[in-house]
């Protein structure tokens, strides 16, 4: 009766530490992938500021004046 115990006691263990080993590999394989994802030394999440007024601009968000006078701004920085 108590062998039962014991071995039910260390399969929980054992699932315990095979989670901890999985979350391990995924943590090292989403830094190594984000590592590899930088570009320029700037953080992959950074958006462009060009970038952003061009969309806006082919979005019909800008007009064309608006967009030249920030495309100005931005390239005098």
């Amino acid at each position: 009766m108590m062998w039962g115990y014991y071995n039910w006691g260390m399969g929980v263990w054992m699932l315990v530490w095979w989670a901890i080993l999985i979350g391990i590999i995924v943590l090292a394989v989403y830094g190594l992938v984000s590592l590899f994802n930088r570009r320029d030394g700037q953080s992959p999440m950074r958006p462009d500021p060009l970038g952003i007024i061009k969309e806006r601009y082919a979005r019909g968000e800008i007009t064309a004046e608006e967009y030249h006078r920030m495309r100005d701004e931005l390239k005098e920085k």
